[in-house]
């Protein structure tokens, strides 16, 4: 009885929410197909509506938010992916990820729970939570923890992000990653950082392949060893978090010196390599990798922003199997790997 009452009351919630979006009981009751007595019995929270007439609440509260031109019937299809962020923030990740995805805004906490659990209670479900930094008054720890003690929304990909700037500095985003990963995020994605540090469309890609890889990678049949060197520590941990999502085992390293000492205990099948570190560049790397007795058999894929021949053969010559010009995709990165 209890549980009847408390889905009772999401039911309602949600029904306030369609409500508003279509502007009186009547035209919600036409919208649903239902009698006035009924939605109004939903409303004040004294019965559970009939499964296909929540289905079509949350359908009604989708389209809302849907691209105006994409049919239901073909978003209704799409990835379901919950925004937990303030307005402006879900713009900006709306922008981004264009149509591919069919997005649920949330901006309040409760709002957010209610839609996860009355989803998962009529086994709807969302593919993937994407969450940010200034939720409902910087809630987003709190939410995650939350999502992840719920036992049906806990196998959910959740993926942290900053979206607006904010104050804080490398060590106190680093600690925020790391909080991030300890509660059961599958990544913290600091899209501001990587919009100053790589620009706009790379940050967009890059974002939008995470989000990507959570709801639609299977896992490979042969998970491999992967080596990620990169002096941004954001760019790596970007790139390790994919491979990691699509089944292989990955370690980060920052340079040259680090890569081999992690190369020598990992005894990887690839590496991604940045061109343009400081100290030991790419190239260099490359070589060095290839003269080790664990590195002679090691695929190294080349990431650069340049992409002119002579790039291409200083690369084949320092060793690399493969040359990939940013932004990089994680499935042309993986086709690369499996070739």
């Amino acid at each position: 009885m209890g549980n009847d009452h408390l889905d009772a009351q999401t039911s309602a919630r949600l029904l306030k929410r369609a409500l508003a979006m279509k502007g009186s009981r009547e035209n919600l009751a036409a919208a649903l197909g239902v009698h006035l007595e009924d939605l109004e019995a939903w409303l004040a929270a004294k019965a559970f509506p009939p499964e296909a007439i929540f289905e079509a609440v949350l359908e009604i509260i989708l389209d809302a938010n849907r691209a105006a031109s994409g049919a239901a019937a073909v978003a209704m299809r799409k990835p379901r992916v919950l925004i937990a962020d303030r307005a402006d923030a879900y713009a900006t990740l709306a922008s981004i990820f264009g149509d591919e995805f069919a997005l649920v805004p949330a901006e309040t906490f409760t709002e957010g729970l209610d839609l996860l659990q009355g989803s998962a209670a009529r086994r709807i479900g969302f593919d993937a939570i994407v969450c940010g930094q200034h939720f409902d008054g910087s809630q987003m720890l709190r939410f995650l923890e939350c999502v992840k003690a719920y036992r049906p929304t806990s196998p959910i990909p959740f993926v942290c992000c900053r979206v607006i700037e904010t104050q804080l500095g490398g060590s106190a985003l680093a600690a925020m990653r790391e909080a991030c990963e300890a509660l059961g995020a599958i990544a913290y994605i600091d899209l501001v950082g990587r919009r100053h540090a790589a620009g706009a469309e790379t940050a967009a890609v890059e974002f939008r392949e995470a989000v990507r890889a959570a709801v639609r990678m299977k896992l490979p049949e042969r998970p491999l060893r992967i080596l990620v060197v990169d002096d941004n520590a954001d760019a790596a941990h970007t790139l390790a978090a994919l491979l990691r999502m699509a089944g292989h085992e990955v370690q980060k390293a920052a340079g040259g010196a680090e890569a081999l000492r992690v190369g020598a205990a990992l005894k990887p099948d690839a590496a991604v390599l940045d061109i343009g570190m400081s100290g030991m560049s790419g190239y260099a790397l490359a070589e060095r990798i290839k003269a080790e007795p664990w590195g002679a058999a090691v695929t190294l894929v080349a990431v650069t922003g340049h992409g002119l021949p002579e790039d291409v053969a200083r690369a084949r010559a320092a060793g690399f199997a493969h040359h990939l010009t940013k932004p990089v995709t994680v499935e042309r990165l993986l086709e690369a790997l499996w070739r």
